[in-house]
C-alpha cells in the first residue's frame, strides 16, 4: 500500500496485527479525517474483544449525541456481569459537548474494561470541524495509557497506488489507468473508494481478477475520454485540441465538473513537476524520483515529455496562472465568464 501523511497507512496496519494477535490495550482513541481506518480498527475490536457470546452483557455501544462524558465515564468504571471484561465504545465522539472530559477515567481505569473513543474530524474541506488537540492533556494521557492513532487523509496523487495496492491484497489487479480513473470518481475518501470497489468486484465475472478503464466505465459511471486525468495528460502533451475538448465537456456540466475541483487537480500535478525538476537537479535518478513522488512507472513516459514541455519556469508559471484563475473562481473579478469560460481561458494560457 501507499505510504500515507505521518504513515498513517502502516500504522493501521501495525495496529490492526496487534489486535488480532490479541495484543488489547485498555484504552483506543481514533480520531482523524480519514473515517475508513477508524470504522475498520473500530470494527475489529468489536469483533475480537469480546466473544459473540458474551456480546450481549460485555460490549455497550454509544453514540456522541446521545452520551455525556460523565455516563461514558461511569460504564467503563463498572465490572462486568459473568465476564472477564467489557468493551465500551463511543462511535461519533465528535458530537459530544466536552469529549476531553473523558480523560477522568485515566485517574482510576478499570483493567477489566477496554474504552474505545471514535472520533470524526470532517474530511469535507468546505467544512470546518475541530480536530483533538494533540498538545492536550488527554491526548498525552491516552497515548500513553493506550492508543492515541490519528487516520490521516492520503494525498490525492497517493490514492491510485492505494487503490493497486488495496485490491492486490485482495488478490486482484488492476489497469493504472484505471486506478486512476477510479481515484479520481471518488477522491480521496478511501470509504467511497471501497464501496466502488466493492460493487465492482460483484459485476465482475468470479473467475476474472483483473479490472480495467472499462470496468470502471461501465460500472462507476466516469469515462476516461472526459475527465481530469485526461486534462492533465492532454496538457502534459501539449494536445490542445484534445484539452479544449475536454474543457468543453466540463463547462456543458459544471455540476458534475466544478471548475475548482479541475484547478485543485491541475495544480497538484504542476506542484509534482516542479518537484520531479527539483529531484532531478539534485541528482536524484528517474526511478527513485517516480517513487518519492508516488507516480507509477507505467506514467513515467508521460512525465519525461511533460517536463520537456514544462521547464521549471513554464511550470511555475502554470502554478500562478492555476492559482489565479482559483481565486477568479471564487470572487466577483470573474465577471460573467462561466466555469467553462474560466477554463477554456486558463488552458490556453497554460499552453502558451
Amino acid at each position: 500500500m501507499a505510504k500515507a501523511t505521518t504513515d498513517t497507512v502502516q500504522e493501521y496496519k501495525a495496529l490492526r496485527e496487534e489486535i488480532e494477535r490479541g495484543d488489547i490495550k485498555p484504552f483506543y482513541l481514533l480520531f482523524g479525517k480519514e473515517h475508513y481506518y477508524i470504522d475498520e480498527l473500530c470494527r475489529l475490536l468489536m469483533e475480537r474483544v469480546i466473544p459473540p457470546e458474551e456480546r450481549d452483557f460485555g460490549q455497550i455501544v454509544y453514540f456522541g449525541a446521545d452520551v455525556t462524558a460523565n455516563q461514558v465515564v461511569s460504564t467503563a468504571r463498572q465490572y462486568p456481569m459473568m465476564i472477564a471484561r467489557q468493551l465500551v465504545v463511543v462511535k461519533e465522539a465528535q458530537m459530544m459537548k466536552k469529549v476531553e472530559d473523558i480523560g477522568v477515567y485515566f485517574e482510576g481505569i478499570q483493567p477489566t474494561t477496554v474504552l474505545v473513543v471514535c472520533y470524526k474530524t470532517p474530511n469535507d474541506p468546505t467544512k470546518s470541524g475541530k480536530n483533538i488537540d494533540k498538545r492536550s492533556t488527554f491526548y498525552k494521557q491516552a497515548k500513553k495509557i493506550g492508543v492515541a492513532f490519528e487516520s490521516n487523509q492520503i494525498p490525492d496523487y497517493r490514492v491510485a497506488r492505494w487503490i493497486d495496492g488495496y485490491l492486490a491484497d485482495e488478490g486482484l489487479r488492476i489497469d493504472p489507468d484505471a486506478a486512476a480513473l477510479l481515484a479520481e470518481s471518488a477522491g480521496s475518501d478511501l470509504q467511497k473508494i471501497t464501496l466502488a470497489i466493492d460493487k465492482l468486484r460483484k459485476m465482475l465475472p468470479e473467475d476474472r481478477r483483473r479490472i480495467t478503464v472499462k470496468d470502471i466505465e461501465e460500472n462507476v459511471g466516469m469515462s476516461r475520454d472526459y475527465s481530469v486525468f485526461e486534462l492533465t495528460k492532454a496538457l502534459s502533451l501539449k494536445d490542445a485540441g484534445k484539452a479544449f475538448r475536454i474543457a468543453h465537456f466540463f463547462g456543458e456540466a459544471p455540476k458534475r465538473f466544478p471548475i475548482q475541483m479541475t484547478v485543485a487537480a491541475l495544480s497538484g500535478h504542476f506542484i509534482r513537476l516542479l518537484r520531479y525538476h527539483a529531484l532531478l537537479q539534485s541528482g536524484a535518478g528517474r526511478n527513485d524520483i517516480l517513487a518519492q513522488l508516488g507516480i507509477n512507472p507505467y506514467f513515467a513516459g508521460e512525465y519525461d515529455t511533460a517536463i520537456r514541455n514544462y521547464p521549471v519556469k513554464k511550470t511555475m508559471r502554470a502554478i500562478a496562472l492555476l492559482r489565479e484563475y482559483d481565486r477568479r473562481s471564487k470572487s466577483n473579478t470573474r465577471g460573467e465568464a462561466s466555469d467553462g469560460d474560466l477554463l477554456k481561458e486558463l488552458i490556453a494560457k497554460i499552453l502558451a
